[in-house]
């Protein structure tokens, strides 16, 4: 028998009646230690299990079924289904455990909604734990040009429109990602004053640099992408470019999801290769259910502002 009662624990305190896309048990906080291995997610309908350990089928079984049987007991109304993703080894792997997936999948956040899926591929369509940055865009994209760099599936984007932004570019050289990212901007309500650029952003300075200045720059970069992004050596190619694209107010939210680098690496590299054109704000709380004992290893979201602003 394995202790699985801290996650079923989690089960129990989460906000699972709110129906939204939440962090359930963060196990990769290193809380736990014995279960650091897990996280688990709700993407309603679904529960979203993740193992970064390999499971021998009968633990695996054993942790299923407890979960499974909490689900059916406490929340049937509200999950429908589960997914096991295994990410250990070479190759990801998705397993639907128990009931069925909607298609299409479409999760809400606050009054936010995104296409998801749980099956495919190894990340799912937005990423649980940049809530706080995107409440952060919310409430900062009141009549702003927006840029956002390696936007992914646009999830900051639909929060800056939502915060009454002007305008927003999405720059992602991923076709496949952007094109989720223009079917969440319909699914929201928004059409106009957002466009999608798929290219390689360190070969495409030229072109924001016409489009500059920008009022909020985000820039989220993953922290290795085959081929074209490894975060330890392209971040500052990215940031030695940014001082052009500023006006004498801009915000920039900064990320970075590397347990690698430090807060005060990171600090250090951005004000090296920014050259005194932006100042520190503040870091970005964790967004809630995501403990970490060690916060340098968890991501770290930090806003900066033109330096001029501060005083």
């Amino acid at each position: 028998m394995h202790n699985f009662s801290p996650l079923i624990r989690a089960l129990e305190d989460a906000p699972i009646a709110a129906n939204e896309l939440c962090r359930i048990f963060h196990g990769r906080g290193h809380t736990v230690e014995h279960l650091s291995h897990l996280n688990l997610d709700f993407y309603p309908p679904s529960l979203f299990l993740v193992s970064y350990d390999e499971i021998d089928s009968n633990t695996l079984e054993e942790l299923t079924e407890q979960v499974w049987q909490w689900a059916k007991t406490y929340a049937p109304e509200h999950i429908k289904a589960m997914v096991y993703q295994q990410r250990a080894g070479l190759q990801t792997q998705n397993t639907l455990v128990q009931g069925e997936l909607p298609a299409p999948h479409v999760v809400k956040e606050g009054a936010a909604q995104f296409i998801v899926d749980l099956m495919s591929r190894q990340n799912t369509g937005i990423f649980p734990d940049m809530r706080s940055g995107r409440e952060f865009v919310l409430k900062h994209s009141q009549h702003a040009k927006v840029l956002n760099l390696f936007s992914y599936t646009c999830g900051f984007s639909i929060t800056a429109m939502q915060g009454g932004a002007d305008s927003v570019i999405n720059m992602d050289m991923n076709k496949g990602v952007l094109r989720t990212g223009k079917q969440n901007h319909q699914l929201n309500g928004f059409e106009r004053g957002v466009s999608f650029l798929p290219h390689d952003i360190l070969k495409s300075f030229g072109k924001l640099k016409k489009a500059a200045p920008f009022d909020l720059i985000i820039v989220d970069p993953p922290s290795f992408q085959k081929g074209s992004f490894i975060l330890t050596k392209d971040y500052q190619k990215v940031l030695r470019r940014l001082p052009e694209l500023l006006n004498s107010n801009t915000q920039l939210l900064l990320c970075a999801n590397s347990p690698e680098l430090t807060e005060h690496a990171f600090k250090a590299l951005i004000e090296e290769h920014t050259q005194g054109a932006i100042t520190f704000v503040e870091r970005l709380a964790p967004t809630l259910g995501f403990i970490e004992v060690d916060s340098d290893r968890s991501l770290k979201a930090l806003i900066y502002k033109t330096a001029s602003t501060l005083t």
